[in-house]
């Protein structure tokens, strides 16, 4: 009977390409052996690659092509760090927040065992869990941690970059006091910390540390030779160096190691070992001759569930977003980009060794975007603005911020410029100093480190232009005390003898 089913479905397939030209669309975690073999053209996406490359000022570029079971390309542009040295297939990149569907995998193979209930509370297996809101922490349950939804917020996510906390577990501890900013349930918020306490959970159940589970059970299994979940130890192995923007110069800095995020941003892999995965998760959790999960569960992690309201058309299911039909992820570390996409029975995975938040951004993934236009036999979107002539309109503002700071300051020094007291020029004069150096500079002071990030995390992740913006800031501040004082001081001297006397300004 099942041959008989077998034939008829082969015939109908050979009939509808017959009748409308295509194959029939295959969905990620399917079988792919029908699918016609992809044809790479090699030099177009060379020739893509390196000017997006030399657009973008970005360094080094891995790119890993796969189809159905087998990788069809893998290729390495540019340079891996300052010494010069090429990046290669193997050469290992921070994977950023592409490492979350990692340890969604880990917990659906924990699932599959029969040692995770995915909709049992996050205190079963945590027991110590709790954040400030002692009675929401206990209706918090793992499939809320996977899908996004459990409250926790963006920032609250962000807040763990840069820290000093050395392990999974105290950062999980350190979350005690932390609010949620919506129901359990209720909103898609995309939050590190989420994959951060997965991490603890799976080392809960295991019985091993978060990264023992990784090299045992995903990234052996895969042969994924040169992946890694630590820092220093992929150093030793070429650990390509990230670079960032510092005013618009790319600049190589030394990565930390942050062991207490690995789980949902910090793995480490190469565009090859990359392939493997990705071959594994087109064909229901199985490369070659190994399984690291059932087709179900595979299905299951790439299931649209909850949408993401800040991306239009974009959905999240477990570590993985859907975004028009395709299963991606996207990874973002301090000075570190990743893409990974799937498309039927295509996969692709771009890595790249330098980032810049404030300019670059998104147009990172336009090397993944035009590969996988290349791919199907579209152009490529190759313009990414101006890149050169933005960097130079905010260093321009950031000088001429500086600058007027600077005269201020002379002015204030050398009291020179006065103006004689009326009602209309103190009020003018108290206006000016409370707009400029007290709201605004507070503002800027306040908003990022409520809103994005803390200060630590903003100047780590925007070096140069974060730091003038931070001193800037505190400086202003300061101008404006010492306006007020010596307004105050003026004032009493005026009263003292007399309305014909002047301030300094």
């Amino acid at each position: 009977m099942k041959t008989i089913q077998r034939t008829i479905i082969q015939a109908l397939m050979i009939i509808l390409v017959m009748v409308t030209g295509v194959l029939p669309l295959l969905q990620p975690g399917m079988a792919h052996a029908e699918a016609a073999p992809l044809a790479v053209d090699a030099d177009r996406i060379d020739k893509f690659v390196e000017t997006m490359r030399e657009k973008l000022d970005i360094p080094g570029v891995a790119v890993g092509i796969v189809q159905g079971d087998q990788t069809v390309y893998t290729k390495g542009y540019g340079i891996s760090g300052p010494e010069g040295q090429p990046v290669t297939a193997q050469t290992p990149f921070i994977l950023g927040s592409v490492s979350k569907s990692f340890t969604a995998l880990a917990i659906m193979q924990l699932v599959e065992q029969g040692k995770i209930d995915l909709d049992a509370p996050v205190q079963r297996y945590l027991p110590d869990f709790e954040l400030a809101d002692k009675k929401a922490s206990k209706t918090i349950m793992v499939r809320h941690l996977l899908n996004q939804n459990s409250g926790l917020s963006t920032l609250h996510g962000r807040t763990a970059f840069t820290n000093t906390v050395p392990t999974i577990d105290e950062l999980i501890h350190n979350l005690k006091d932390t609010p949620l900013t919506e129901a359990v349930g209720n909103k898609f918020q995309y939050s590190n910390a989420n994959y951060d306490i997965l991490g603890g959970i799976i080392q809960a159940v295991s019985g091993k540390s978060y990264a023992g589970y990784i090299q045992d059970h995903v990234y052996s299994p895969l042969n994924m030779q040169n992946s890694y979940t630590s820092t220093p130890e992929a150093k030793l192995q070429g650990l390509a160096t990230g670079y960032k923007s510092v005013f618009g110069f790319m600049v190589p800095f030394e990565q930390p190691d942050n062991q207490s995020m690995l789980a949902s941003a910090y793995l480490i892999s190469s565009a090859e070992d990359m392939n493997h995965y990705l071959i594994a998760q087109i064909n229901g959790g199985k490369f070659h001759d190994r399984s690291v999960a059932t087709p179900e569960s595979v299905a299951e992690m790439h299931q649209p569930v909850i949408k993401d309201p800040t991306t239009e058309g974009s959905e999240y299911g477990m570590g993985w977003e859907i975004i028009n039909g395709i299963v991606q992820h996207a990874g973002d570390v301090e000075s570190f980009h990743a893409d990974m996409k799937l498309d039927g029975d295509v996969g692709v995975v771009v890595l790249i060794n330098a980032h810049d938040y404030l300019v670059r951004g998104y147009k990172l993934s336009m090397v993944a975007d035009g590969i996988l236009d290349i791919i199907h036999g579209r152009e490529p979107v190759e313009d990414t603005g101006s890149i050169t002539g933005t960097h130079i309109f905010i260093d321009l503002a950031c000088a001429a911020v500086a600058i007027l700071l600077g005269v201020s300051v002379f002015n204030l020094i050398k009291r020179k410029k006065s103006f004689r007291f009326t009602p209309l020029r103190i009020s003018v004069f108290a206006f000016c100093l409370l707009l400029f150096n007290v709201a605004l500079p507070i503002t800027v002071l306040y908003g990022p480190s409520h809103i994005f990030a803390p200060w630590r995390v903003v100047v780590s992740f925007l070096p140069g232009v974060g730091h003038l913006v931070f001193v800037l800031s505190i400086l202003s501040l300061g101008i404006g005390a010492a306006k007020l004082i010596v307004l105050v001081h003026n004032l009493r001297l005026h009263r003292m003898k007399g309305s014909g006397k002047t301030i300094a300004s």
